[in-house]
């Protein structure tokens, strides 16, 4: 039997399975909360990524209640938000089902957050047919925003196409320069758009491709691929993929005393740190990250705050800032389209600019934004934010000492 969880927030204690309180929108409506709905991966083979997001959700909304909500000038007052929540299990079939029942049943005014483009893309259909604006979290393949959607934006950290934007720039400008690299890459769609993409932009610069190999979900024995980055010597290993599935490769790297100028791992995660900390760890990796506490943001208090209060660590959690980004631009929209009007909330959004935890958060017509990431380094036990300039933490430790 299919099991699914469902609160609706801010309650007194959330409301987990048995029976939930009716929440009827009504469009246009002064006197009733904006209401939200989502789902999250909180079991399935994705629930290791998404600890503590169903509280994190819950805190989001109290904070903003806090304040008495959100500011919607054609009621010349301001509205508190409620969170419908369900949980997905990281299944197409199951969110699509969950969604129709928002739609439908609980009539949310709008949808926000839902993660992983396998699960969106056919979610995003129900939302369209229902013509009920989505601001999806963790979309990053650009296949997503070709369909001619008219309700569907997201919010990754970031696209495929801005994925390795500042590591770019930063291998542009860095001494001594690197001029090889060898791809390690997960049999996952969005790994593989980025390494198409950004192998070529990386060649464009003088850093050749000396290797390019892909790896199976399952894979455990990396013996094969380490013998291969042996012998082709590359100045930059990239293992471009999730960290959990590439631990045991992190492992026989450092177990093989391989050298290279830099690593680069976009997820480098505690979780990683711990699994391969026997062997030297995370130390001298670089990776990115949306947001971490320390850089400058004109929403860092209140991210702090509601993270620190759920229980989130954006390290352990290195997925979570575009779920957050999603909430924050969904009010956003809803203030600049001064009503709790779904077609009034689309426009705002078609081609928009909003504000984000690293600066502006622009969508073009397709719904796709231009976001960044923030580039890190594990240094001395610490996460270091190394580029770009304007929102470092410190600099860059090149070649990384700990490599060798």
């Amino acid at each position: 039997m299919q099991k699914s969880l469902k609160w609706a927030l801010p309650l007194a204690a959330a409301m987990i399975g048995g029976a939930t309180s009716s929440l009827s929108a009504k469009q246009n409506s002064c006197d009733d909360p904006i209401v939200i709905g989502t789902t999250i991966s909180m079991s399935g083979p994705l629930a290791t990524l998404t600890g503590n997001w169903d509280k994190m959700t819950q805190i989001f909304a109290e904070e903003i209640n806090k304040t008495g909500g959100v500011n919607v000038s054609s009621c010349g007052k301001k509205l508190p938000i409620k969170f419908v929540v369900y949980d997905d299990q990281g299944n197409p079939a199951t969110a699509v089902s969950l969604h129709e029942k928002m739609a439908t049943v609980d009539n949310v005014d709008f949808f926000a957050g839902t993660d992983w483009t396998f699960v969106v893309m056919p979610v995003s259909t129900v939302a369209e047919k229902h013509k009920i604006p989505i601001m999806g979290g963790n979309v990053a393949t650009p296949a997503a925003f070709e369909r001619g959607l008219k309700y569907f934006w997201s919010v990754p950290y970031p696209m495929t196409f801005n994925w390795d934007a500042n590591y770019f720039d930063m291998l542009k400008n860095i001494e001594p320069k690197p001029k090889t690299m060898f791809w390690i890459t997960q049999d996952n769609p969005v790994y593989k758009s980025v390494r198409d993409i950004w192998a070529k932009k990386y060649e464009e610069i003088g850093i050749k491709v000396v290797g390019d190999e892909t790896f199976p979900n399952d894979l455990k024995d990396f013996s094969s691929i380490v013998l291969k980055v042996r012998s082709a010597r590359p100045d930059i290993i990239y293992i471009n993929s999730f960290d959990n599935v590439a631990a045991p490769l992190v492992q026989q790297l450092r177990q093989q005393r391989i050298k290279a100028m830099g690593v680069h791992f976009p997820i480098v995660s505690l979780e990683l740190g711990r699994q391969t900390k026997a062997y030297g760890g995370i130390e001298g990796i670089t990776g990115v990250v949306g947001w971490i506490p320390g850089v400058k943001s004109e929403f860092g208090d209140f991210m702090k705050t509601v993270l620190d209060k759920a229980g989130v660590n954006v390290f352990e959690s290195a997925t979570i800032m575009p779920r957050f980004t999603s909430y924050l631009l969904m009010i956003q929209a809803i203030e600049k389209a001064g009503a709790v009007d779904r077609e009034k909330v689309r426009e705002a959004l078609f081609k928009g600019t909003f504000r984000g935890p690293t600066g502006p958060v622009t969508f073009d017509e397709k719904g796709q934004p231009d976001t960044r990431t923030l580039i890190t380094q594990n240094q001395d036990g610490n996460v270091i934010v190394v580029w770009p300039p304007n929102l470092s933490t410190g600099k860059v430790k090149w070649p990384a000492p700990s490599w060798q």
